[in-house]
């Protein structure tokens, strides 16, 4: 177990968690959501419009109303949607299992020292025997991609081919267990697919791979030599589809 690993393990294992520190009540914090930005966006606008084209005597100030009441109602919209959300998010966060999730397609900054945020697709489970086994993880993300570019497959196969080759893809998928090593015997550890930004700033050293490196610094080891896949510590919540970067 890498020291990182074992530090995250440390503070955000056991549950109910605390959200005690800034970062992590930020994390917490709700999605808005497009419609009540667009509802206030086009409300100001009309506001605006209808404002400019009453003084010129074209419309009757009336219309204002119109777009003062989008704009109203995108800002009410929008707060709810945040507070559902940040409920969502903050029950994830205190009560979710913590995983290592193994990193099969990432942005390739991600791979270098640095502070830009990026995309990720991971493989993660939530069975407590091999939600820590990164040697298992590693072998059912083998499988998965394997059979993902040599078969067609099933119509449940499509939402995560397209995690795999779509770059604006987004989702987080149960992994089919005919996709996975020995199915039968893996059919009831729910394995998951999906995709999840990763913050450089939560990682060994600020990059993916900073942990194998280091620890191969210490073995003396060839850093230039083929190297595993990498690795991510997460809080997920499936039934909700969320998932989010543990910090160390």
């Amino acid at each position: 177990m890498s020291s990182s690993l074992a530090r995250v393990r440390d503070r955000f294992e056991a549950t109910p968690r605390s959200l005690d520190d800034e970062q992590l009540t930020r994390i917490a914090r709700g999605d808005r959501g497009c419609l009540g930005d667009v509802l206030s966006g086009l409300g100001a606008l009309s506001l605006v419009t209808a404002v400019i084209l009453g003084a010129m005597e074209t419309i009757s100030y009336s219309w204002t109303y119109v777009g003062a009441g989008l704009w109203i109602a995108g800002f009410v919209w929008g707060t709810v949607s945040q507070s559902r959300s940040g409920a969502r998010r903050k029950q994830a966060l205190e009560s979710g299992p913590l995983v290592v999730a193994v990193v099969v397609r990432s942005e390739a900054w991600l791979r270098r020292p640095g502070k830009r945020v990026g995309r990720a697709v991971v493989v993660f489970t939530t069975a407590d025997e091999h939600r820590f086994d990164r040697d298992w993880i590693e072998r059912a993300a083998q499988s998965i991609e394997a059979s993902l570019e040599a078969k067609a497959g099933a119509a449940s196969w499509v939402p995560l081919r397209a995690l795999l080759v779509d770059q604006d893809a987004f989702g987080l998928h149960r992994v089919p267990a005919e996709l996975l090593p020995e199915p039968a015997a893996n059919a009831d550890a729910p394995v998951y697919l999906a995709t999840m930004h990763v913050d450089p700033e939560r990682l060994e050293h600020g990059y993916l791979g900073g942990d194998d490196d280091h620890e191969a610094g210490e073995l003396d080891v060839d850093l230039d030599a083929p190297r595993r896949a990498p690795h991510v510590v997460a809080i997920v919540d499936p039934e909700h589809e969320f998932i989010e970067h543990a910090p160390l």
